[in-house]
């Protein structure tokens, strides 16, 4: 299997991602206000099924739940018919990245959570622009999420665990207690990208972007955040299972306040942290 045939895949993650209540239910919640009884659906990265099954409980007239993994695929199966909703919604066990449908099929709304911090890890921009590329959605369609913006900021960061140094990339994930990190923030916080998906994005992503710095210190690793836009006026930020912060690592570099920085960032969405870059220019 080569890496462009790849996707994230994990039975516990699923889980995770279901039972992330505030995740799940502000997903609901907009899910119930969205679908009417003639919207045509597609969820892509299905994996429980609950976005398929909400959508088909609130009324969809038809709801296609794609996954890749066919292991994963069997649970919404299950559950689809475990709720009755067999008429409504069919399961496809695809490449959300390359599915193609008939020419007559438009997506009222399209469902995609497939979502990190940054998109560093999953395919969303590429699955979303197959869409475009293959016109199964216009103006009209609804995209939910909408939007993911990603922030970055340069920090300080204790990485010595269990009387160790243990520098590597971090999920800081808001069940977990990560005070120990004893976290320092010596720079504005700067947005890096906002990726809205009722448009084609670029798949290679590259900026470069100038810090201030606030504190004296030393720099040894940069803080990415993320916020998910479900509507304009509704997102969510860091859950149990959604757009963790993320800690990682850089060399160390002494910085004095008032100084400026410039980063230059690159990386292609989806394809993992072993090609995102960043340099100091």
């Amino acid at each position: 299997m080569t890496d462009e045939d790849k996707a994230f895949s994990s039975i516990d993650f699923v889980g995770q991602c279901l039972v992330d209540e505030k995740r799940t239910t502000a997903f609901q919640k907009v899910i119930n206000k969205i679908i009417t009884k003639d919207s045509v659906v597609l969820d892509m990265g299905t994996g429980s099924g609950i976005m398929a099954l909400s959508a088909a409980a609130t009324g969809a007239r038809k709801v296609y739940a794609v996954e890749f993994d066919p292991f994963v695929a069997e649970i919404p199966k299950r559950l689809i018919k475990l709720n009755n909703l067999e008429d409504k919604i069919s399961v496809l066990i695809n490449d959300a990245r390359k599915i193609d449908f008939p020419e007559k099929i438009k997506f009222d709304v399209v469902i995609s959570e497939m979502l990190t911090t940054g998109i560093v890890d999953e395919f969303q921009v590429q699955a979303i622009n197959n869409l475009h590329d293959k016109k199964l959605v216009d103006s009209s369609t609804i995209f939910l999420p909408q939007r993911h913006d990603t922030f970055i900021s340069l920090v300080n960061a204790n990485f010595t665990m269990f009387g160790l140094k243990m520098p590597m990339i971090l999920h800081l994930w808001n069940w977990h207690k990560w005070k120990n990190f004893k976290i320092k923030h010596l720079t504005n916080s700067a947005l890096l990208n906002s990726i809205k998906f009722n448009q084609k994005n670029n798949e290679d992503f590259e900026t470069t972007i100038i810090f201030d710095v606030k504190k004296d210190g030393i720099i040894n690793s940069l803080y990415l955040t993320s916020r998910t836009f479900l509507t304009d006026k509704i997102h969510i930020k860091d859950t149990e299972a959604l757009n963790a912060p993320m800690l990682i690592p850089t060399a160390e570099r002494l910085v004095k306040r008032g100084q400026t920085l410039k980063l230059k960032i690159n990386y292609t969405f989806g394809n993992g942290y072993k090609n995102f870059n960043a340099l100091f220019i």
